[in-house]
Formats: structure tokens, sequence, C-alpha cells
């Protein structure tokens, strides 16, 4: 999401998106070999400082673990470019969050601009977020035995995985701070993918709840099944699956559908379903 900036006076020195923090941006280029050993750094860093990951596939994932690929990363790929212009916008230090709610995007970087009074003028301060879904990465080296790519390159664990990931959104974090905008369906976008992380792709391959729910349960869109709900045994189809699914019980008092039968709807834990 992309919104322009304010001006007022005490904006007007600041250099903000434009021709010479592009200039930057593009003057990092590495080859595939140097980007697997900085890469490498990184990863074995990452496993040294954080009291939550000790090994590739890692069980635990907090916020200061994003603080800490965030430096991490700004120096060893970015020489500091990041940090400086977010200094420069007042927008230092950035937000970070672990999300659940992200079922099919492996993460998502924000740019908000919100009004606020300085110097007795309304202006635009720009903030950052990055989030990382953690239903997809968990989801992901556990239940499904398959090749996992992300970016266009294969991972081999967890680490790996949230490397790309979060590789994938400084990009986009760095497109906002030098061009005002991100796409990663555009040509600079994979192009700084290329010169920076040496990307060969931007989709992620992570398990999505739905391939986690048919691998470990058996269960897809449009199964019917039973499960117990407060002493009662209830029959249903499964309408959709996130971190839990959604299922349909044909029901007078339901909501109507656009089958013209009335549902209630709930939401069970794929473990409690038993597929008929």
């Amino acid at each position: 999401m992309s919104v322009p900036l304010g001006d007022d006076a005490s904006w007007a020195e600041a250099p903000g998106p434009g021709r010479p923090r592009q200039a930057k941006l593009a003057s990092l280029l590495y080859a595939p070999a140097e980007v697997r050993e900085r890469s490498r750094r990184i990863y074995e860093a990452l496993i040294d400082e954080s009291p939550q990951i000790r090994a590739g596939n890692f069980s635990r994932l907090a916020v200061d673990d994003l603080e800490r690929l965030f430096r991490l990363y700004d120096a060893g790929f970015f020489r500091g470019f990041l940090s400086e212009m977010l200094q420069e916008d007042r927008a230092y230090p950035m937000a970070f969050r672990l999300s659940r709610r992200l079922t099919r995007a492996a993460g998502q970087t924000i740019r908000l601009v919100r009004r606020i009074r300085r110097g007795g003028v309304v202006v635009e301060q720009p903030e950052y977020e990055i989030s990382v879904s953690t239903t997809l990465l968990f989801n992901t080296f556990q239940d499904v035995d398959r090749e996992v790519v992300v970016g266009g390159l294969a991972c081999s664990d967890r680490l790996e995985a949230l490397q790309r990931i979060f590789e994938h959104e400084l990009l986009h974090l760095a497109e906002f701070l030098g061009w005002g905008r991100s796409s990663c369906s555009a040509e600079n976008f994979h192009a700084l993918s290329r010169r920076i992380f040496a990307h060969e792709g931007v989709r992620h391959d992570l398990v999505t709840p739905r391939e986690q729910a048919a691998s470990a349960f058996g269960v897809r869109v449009g199964d019917a099944v039973e499960f117990d709900m407060e002493g009662s045994r209830l029959r249903g189809r499964v309408n959709r699956i996130t971190r839990r699914a959604t299922v349909l019980v044909e029901h007078p008092s339901g909501a109507l559908f656009t089958d013209g039968r009335r549902y209630q709807t709930f939401y069970v834990p794929l473990a409690l379903l038993r597929k008929l």
C-alpha cells in the first residue's frame, strides 16, 4: 500500500523517495556465490543471537527475531541504507509483526501515513511495518514432505524459508523508501531481487493450511464431516480451511445461503473433524 508523503517547511530538506535513494539502492549488486555466503552468515548469527531460534527447523519465533533479521540484513546487504532512509523519514524504528491471520501471503509490508501536527503545521508521517505469516511458516517442514521454494530458491529448512520471505519483504521496504511505491509484479522489483538477493522468482511455495489439512488429516474443502460440540454430534460440510475449518451445518435457524438452504457456521480445529 502506498500513500504520497505530504510537504511542509520542516520536510523540505528531507530527501524522501527520489533519484538519490534510487541510485543508492541500484548500486547494490552481489554475485550469487556472495549472496549465499552473506545469507549463511546471517543464518548462523541469528541462531547464535536468538533465544528462540536454536536450529534450522525452529519451533518458536518472536518479534525480536524479525528485528534482529532487519539489523543483520541492513548491515550485510544494504550498507545501512534502510535504517538511514527510515531515520530521514522519521520512521525509525519501524514495526515488525508475527501474523497468524496471513494464510495466503507468507509476508506483508505496508506503508501507512498518518497526519500529525508539527510546528503548527499538519504534515503526513509515513510508518512502515513488516509482517511474517507464522501459520504458513510453521505448517512448512512439518507434515508435508516436498520441496519448498521461496523467491525461486529451494529452502532446506524453516530458517532458510524465513530468510527468503524476509528478503522479499525488505525489497518491498526498499522500493517504498526509494520510489514511494512497491509492486513485486513490476520489473523494478524483479531487478532489485536479482541484483541484491539473486532471487529467481517472487512467488512463495509454502505449505498452506489447505495442503496441511489434506496431508495430515485427509480433510479438503467440500468434504462431509462430523464433530462433537457441547455434547452434541454435528454433521456438516467444510466450506473453508485456514487455521481452522469453517464447517456449515444445515439448520432451520441458520443464515440463508445462495443454495437456498440455511446453515449454522462452526469454526472447528482440524484435529476434531471426522471425515464421513
